[in-house]
């Protein structure tokens, strides 16, 4: 806990400085941290570099257009679909016989698991009182992966998913969306764009797709055989091992902010 501590404290700090300061601070920061995560990504699926220059182009576009372009989802959705274009252009240099289909799905899944997240992350600081949204959305999943954790070690003794993560369990799984739900809905008590109802719906949701993106990013190093996706983070794995569950909380978090809120 003491070594986890000593690398989410900092990060922590910079997260809440990047999202105080705003516009192309923020931007930058979240764009830093989804290059590294599609370097990982690439690097860990054996993605040949010929290739990948189309996802990093995704995610500087996602964040870019997100920025500039009014209305912000235009953009977005503007990046996407270059990403698309940009990939069968890589696709077409390619000579035949080189699992061309697969490494460029490799490329644009890249693109939905991190370009367009980090894309979706800025718009959401972007939204009226954004800053609270995407502080809430942080709370759910700081809070709910220190109490999964924790109450995991303590309690923890059914597994949830023994063949893709054996250590997580559902005592863990359960404290932790308990814990990380009232967490958001502590936070949400302090800002009156929101209802309290709806902080613990957003709690919830928040926590569920945290653990999903978690898992998700579980399977894929357990299908490729590898430990963590890097090693950035002393001893702790990569940044996305560490940024797995805020990619996936970030889409619902925006889009139950925008349908359910605003």
């Amino acid at each position: 806990m003491m070594s986890r501590l000593a690398v989410a404290i900092p990060g922590i700090a910079v997260i809440v400085l990047a999202l105080w300061l705003g516009g192309a601070v923020f931007g930058v920061f979240v764009l830093a941290v989804a290059l590294v995560a599609l370097r990982e990504f690439y690097a860990i699926t054996g993605t040949p570099r010929g290739l990948q220059g189309a996802g990093y182009a995704t995610a500087v576009l996602a964040v870019a257009l997100s920025l500039w372009v009014t209305p912000a989802e235009r953009g977005l959705l503007t990046a996407l679909g270059a990403g698309l274009v940009m990939a069968a252009i890589a696709a077409l240099t390619r000579r035949p016989g080189e699992a061309v289909t697969t490494r460029v799905g490799l490329i644009l899944m890249g693109g939905m698991y991190i370009a367009l997240p980090a894309g979706v992350l800025v718009l959401t600081r972007d939204l009226p009182d954004g800053v609270g949204g995407v502080i809430l959305v942080l709370v759910g999943v700081w809070v709910f992966d220190t109490a999964s954790y924790l109450c995991g070690m303590a309690v923890g003794r059914t597994p949830i998913a023994p063949r893709i993560s054996p250590n997580k369990t559902w005592e863990g799984f359960i404290g932790g969306v308990v814990v990380g739900t009232a967490g958001v809905w502590v936070a949400g008590l302090s800002m009156d764009w929101i209802a309290w109802w709806q902080s613990v719906v957003i709690g919830v949701v928040v926590c569920l797709s945290a653990y999903l993106g978690d898992l998700f990013e579980s399977m894929i190093k357990r299908d490729l055989g590898v430990k963590d996706s890097g090693t950035i983070l002393r001893g702790h794995g990569g940044v996305l091992d560490r940024f797995d569950s805020l990619f996936f909380a970030s889409l619902t978090g925006y889009v139950l902010i925008v349908w359910m809120v605003l």
